[in-house]
C-alpha cells in the first residue's frame, strides 16, 4: 500500500475519535446562540484558546516523538506498545468515570459563558483542552504516527493539518459556520446540540470504550510481536 495513503488511513479515524466531543459542541452553541452582544468574539475566543492549547500540545508531543524510537522501521517498538496501551487505558478510564457518574443536569462552567469577556473564554477553551482525556488519548498517538512515517515532509504536514482540523470540529465548525451563514446557522446548531445533549453521556462511553478496545488490542498485538 502507498506509504502516504497508509498514513492516511492510520490517523482519520483517530482524528475522527478526537473529534466526538459534546461538551465543546455544547459550550459553543450556548456562546454563540447567546443574546448578549459579541456572542461571534467570544465563540472565536474559545476556537481559538482549544486550538492554541491543541498547538502548543502539538509542539510537546512532535519534540517528545523525535526523542523516541520511530514506529515501523525495524518493526514494532515498546515504545509504540506503550503509547498504545496508555492511550487505550486513558480512554477505558473515562468510559468507567462517565459510566459511574450520574448524568449532569447543568454545567456550572456554561452559565459564565453567556456574557464573559473574551480573554477568560480563551482561558476556557485553552483549559477544557487541555483536561480532554478522551481526545487528547487519541490525538497523540496520531502524532507521533505521523511523526515517525516514511513519507515526504509535504505529506506529514497535511496529514497534521487534517489531523488538527478534525480534532477541533466540534468548537471551530460551529463558530465558521456561525461567521459564513449568520444567523441562519444558530437554530441547526441548537438543534445539533440539543440531539447531542440528549446521548452525550451514551456516545462518550460507547466511543471512549471503542477505541480503548481498538487500542489496548493493538497494544496487545505488538507486544505479543516483541516477546
Amino acid at each position: 500500500m502507498n506509504a502516504a495513503l497508509s498514513l492516511f488511513l492510520q490517523v482519520l479515524p483517530l482524528a475522527l475519535g478526537a473529534a466526538i466531543s459534546p461538551t465543546f459542541l455544547a459550550m459553543q452553541v450556548v456562546v454563540l446562540t447567546s443574546p448578549a452582544p459579541g456572542a461571534l468574539r467570544r465563540g472565536w475566543a474559545l476556537a481559538l484558546g482549544s486550538m492554541s492549547m491543541l498547538l502548543l500540545i502539538s509542539v510537546g508531543g512532535f519534540s517528545l516523538a523525535s526523542a523516541l524510537p520511530p514506529l515501523q522501521v525495524n518493526g514494532p517498538t515498546w515504545v509504540e506498545a506503550a503509547i498504545l496501551a496508555i492511550g487505550g487505558g486513558a480512554l477505558l478510564a473515562v468510559a468507567l468515570r462517565v459510566r459511574s457518574k450520574p448524568a449532569k443536569k447543568h454545567d456550572s462552567v456554561l452559565s459564565k459563558l453567556v456574557d464573559a469577556r473574551p480573554p477568560f473564554i480563551f482561558g476556557i477553551g485553552a483549559l477544557r483542552l487541555a483536561l480532554n482525556a478522551s481526545t487528547l488519548a487519541l490525538y497523540i498517538p496520531a502524532l507521533h504516527v505521523i511523526f515517525s512515517a516514511t513519507v515526504d515532509i509535504a505529506v506529514k504536514g497535511l496529514a497534521f493539518v487534517l489531523l488538527f482540523l478534525i480534532t477541533e470540529a466540534a468548537v471551530l465548525g460551529p463558530v465558521v459556520a456561525v461567521t459564513v451563514a449568520g444567523e441562519r446557522a444558530k437554530p441547526v446548531l441548537t438543534r445539533l446540540h440539543d440531539g447531542f445533549e440528549r446521548h452525550s453521556r451514551q456516545v462518550t462511553i460507547v466511543t471512549c470504550a471503542g477505541f480503548a478496545v481498538v487500542l489496548l488490542g493493538l497494544a496487545g498485538w505488538t507486544a505479543l510481536q516483541l516477546v
